[in-house]
């Protein structure tokens, strides 16, 4: 069993109640989820995760797969998140993607183009706006979206866990609910 807790949960819990609650946790085949992480941080067991760090995945795949590729690993027009997310405390994260990237998408159905210099040129067309409106660019995928303002912790919990947690590429599971 692979047990994978973010970095703030395991400071939280302690080197010996973690060992301690690891080794009673084993040793029941069927566990539930330990206690749900605070908004940020994740659990990964098996490739199973618990359930904010569920949604950060449907939402990342949903909103900003597009352009910054599938498991957040990066793309020719927006970079690897995967290895960018460490640089960031959940505030910050939240900070960036709240406040970045202003821009109105090229194609009609509202994906960045493919081409190097249809690329160059929304470059160039987002540089003359920024600098004409002195604003920030939005980040076209979920600029009217109403579910990732709420949720962008949960985004930065699935991109901890595939940075640090060991969770791959794909869909991830459920851990099962802790019983009512």
């Amino acid at each position: 069993m692979r047990i994978r807790l973010s970095m703030p949960l395991r400071a939280a819990l302690g080197t010996g109640l973690l060992t301690a609650a690891v080794g009673a946790w084993t040793q029941q085949a069927a566990a539930p989820m330990p206690a749900a992480p605070m908004p940020g941080e994740f659990v990964v067991i098996d490739g199973r995760v618990d359930r904010g760090t569920y949604s950060g995945w449907k939402l990342f795949h949903t909103h900003c797969v597009g352009c910054h590729g599938v498991g957040g690993t990066g793309t020719g027009i927006a970079p690897n998140l995967v290895e960018k997310i460490g640089n960031y405390t959940p505030r910050g994260f939240a900070i960036k993607v709240l406040t970045s990237y202003r821009i109105v998408p090229m194609s009609p159905d509202g994906r960045p183009p493919d081409d190097a210099d249809d690329r160059e040129a929304l470059l160039e067309l987002v540089m003359k706006r920024e600098r004409s409106e002195r604003g920030q660019p939005l980040m076209p995928a979920w600029s009217d979206a109403d579910d990732v303002a709420p949720h962008v912790l949960d985004i930065y919990a699935y991109l901890n866990a595939r940075a640090e947690g060991g969770l791959g590429l794909g869909k991830p599971k459920l851990l099962a609910d802790k019983p009512r």
